[in-house]
């Protein structure tokens, strides 16, 4: 999935500091109103549109998917677990068609039941043109969902989902598909009415079928979320709904998020961060004891990298992106996102931690500061003795500035100048997503929607995806090569040797340098003292998993 790229995200959860635990005063009661601290504006709430990690973790407090994360610290929440559905799906034996049935007893927040035909429908909203952000694999996967347009033009619905009855619903797929059962884990694969939906304005207001609906939400300011009297305890094992309210504070300046998180005085000891400590706030905090209990880390399977547009002249010879990748000061945009607590220097596109992934650097440099000298002598070869001027897209927050310069200062050194051009958080995505307005270069990168490659190289390097809005592919690589070895790997029969096969995929593209690859994620996530069940989430890129917080009395 798309992670909130230079917004200050990071991934494989794992829980560190005694703020994370039940201790300090006991568990938690259920009551009492969390407040979260967002230096950032979410993307999308419509389930539809939803695919960036941010949003997504908001996303499940508001609406329940066919199955979902597990609700853990550490590997164990990259887990797939039932949601609205009684098990992950039951393939037939050639696992084209996957049959999943309903709980009894799951309800909308008006207390009408959710049916087989709404999570049709909310799949089928999918395909239209007015809502282009979310994950491709319905339109990939579902047979006929390249020739479908959508409810609003199509009122048939698609044909290869059925319902035969209120909780049973078949998809029919046009290849098999080992990890379906995955794929619906995925916003939009939530259940939509279709007396509720309101085309584009439903982004401000989703239906609920979680354990919380919206009260009143501003954009660019709060959202606030108040209990769904009609979500049961019953029927969600992942979901703990325990505060009675959840107040989401956005577009916060981050070093003042960071100052309350420390002070933690009045309502901000019932608060959280939603994104990792700024780079200078991370002395002070962990200078002190008191406030470094409160802090919780978690690795990753995110690889933050540059995506370089290669449609563009001259970043459409090899030479040239190779130019980039020789010259990027990796260790200057770590340090950009607070040093060696943010995370590893990344030299391959897989994280380490994903299935298949091998070692790798084919652009090195000393200490990962970048090489200028290599840089300038590719440009030479390439025809470009004079230097370049290049455009680079970062999200118009203080991490993004920060990040920009980096890249700036270090592409410089090699003879490249570079324009930043700062886009707001909440349309970061949609513009860059869109391949007319995207420029030369993003500050970008990629969290696997469930552990795995094959969640990654496809979606984000498959030049046949490349669509002219809601495109993930922001490098628009388009290798004939890469397309055909896609679409061997997906006809492998085991897991371990697709998984294999990646690997040595993810080394091809990485000599094309389509992306500069320069960070594995870690997060380090402020709480307050009264927060309790706080861990990293291996879906939301380290992230704080909403729907486990609680607040101690």
């Amino acid at each position: 999935m798309v992670m909130a790229a230079a917004l200050g995200l990071v991934a494989v959860a794992g829980c560190g500091g005694a703020g994370g635990g039940d201790g300090q005063g006991g568990p938690a009661s259920r009551g009492g109103t969390l407040h979260v601290l967002s230096s950032t504006d979410l993307e999308h709430l419509d389930p539809a549109r939803n695919y960036v990690t941010s949003s997504e973790d908001v996303g499940r407090l508001l609406y329940r998917t066919l199955t979902t994360y597990a609700a853990a610290p550490g590997p164990a929440g990259g887990r797939i677990v039932p949601d609205l559905a009684t098990d992950t799906g039951r393939p037939s034996a050639d696992a084209r068609t996957w049959t999943f049935t309903l709980k009894a007893g799951v309800k909308f927040e008006d207390g009408r039941p959710i049916t087989s035909r709404d999570v049709k429908y909310g799949v089928e909203r999918t395909f239209a043109a007015e809502l282009p952000e979310g994950p491709p694999y319905a339109r990939m996967w579902l047979a006929g969902g390249r020739s479908y347009h959508g409810p609003y033009k199509d009122r048939r619905g698609l044909a290869s989902i059925r319902t035969p009855d209120d909780r049973t619903i078949v998809f029919r797929l046009d290849r098999p598909v080992a990890d379906f059962g995955s794929a619906v884990s995925l916003p939009i694969f939530a259940p939509v009415p279709r007396d509720k939906d309101t085309g584009v304005r439903y982004d401000s207001r989703p239906f609920s079928s979680g354990p919380y609906k919206i009260g009143d939400f501003e954009p660019k300011k709060r959202l606030t979320l108040v209990r769904n009297t009609h979500w049961s305890r019953a029927t969600d094992t992942v979901r703990k709904g325990l505060p009675d309210k959840i107040v989401i504070d956005l577009d916060l300046d981050p070093a003042v998020v960071d100052q309350r998180l420390i002070a933690a005085q009045g309502q901000d000891a019932d608060a959280v961060a939603f994104a990792p400590l700024g780079p200078a706030s991370v002395g002070p905090v962990m200078a002190n004891p008191a406030v470094r209990a409160r802090l919780v880390t978690g690795e990753s399977i995110n690889t933050r990298y540059l995506s370089i547009n290669t449609r563009h002249k001259p970043l459409d010879d090899v030479r040239v992106r190779r130019a980039i990748a020789y010259a990027l000061d990796k260790d200057a945009l770590r340090t950009a996102r607070g040093g060696p607590i943010a995370g590893k220097l990344a030299t391959t596109l897989l994280p380490p931690s994903l299935p298949g992934a091998v070692p790798d650097d084919p652009f090195p440099s000393p200490g990962g500061k970048g090489d200028p000298a290599k840089a300038k002598a590719l440009l030479a070869q390439a025809g470009h003795t004079s230097g370049l001027t290049l455009t680079l897209d970062t999200p118009a927050t203080a991490g993004g500035q920060t990040q920009g310069e980096a890249v700036q200062a270090s592409l410089a050194r090699a003879g490249i100048k570079v324009t930043i051009n700062a886009i707001s958080s909440s349309a970061f995505y949609s513009t860059v997503g869109n391949t007319s307005q995207e420029h030369d270069l993003v500050i970008d990168g990629w969290t696997p929607d469930w552990p795995g490659a094959s969640t990654y190289l496809p979606l984000v390097f498959d030049g046949r995806l490349i669509t002219p809005e809601g495109n993930n592919d922001h490098a628009q690589y388009n290798s004939p090569t890469v397309n055909a070895r896609i679409d061997a790997i997906a006809r492998m029969k085991t897991p371990a040797a697709a998984a294999t096969a990646y690997g040595e995929l993810a080394r091809h593209i990485m000599r094309d340098a389509p992306v500069v690859p320069f960070l594995w994620d870690k997060a380090a996530v402020l709480t307050g003292p009264h927060v309790s069940g706080a861990y990293g989430h291996i879906a939301y890129v380290g992230e704080l998993d909403l729907v486990s917080l609680g607040l101690r009395k």
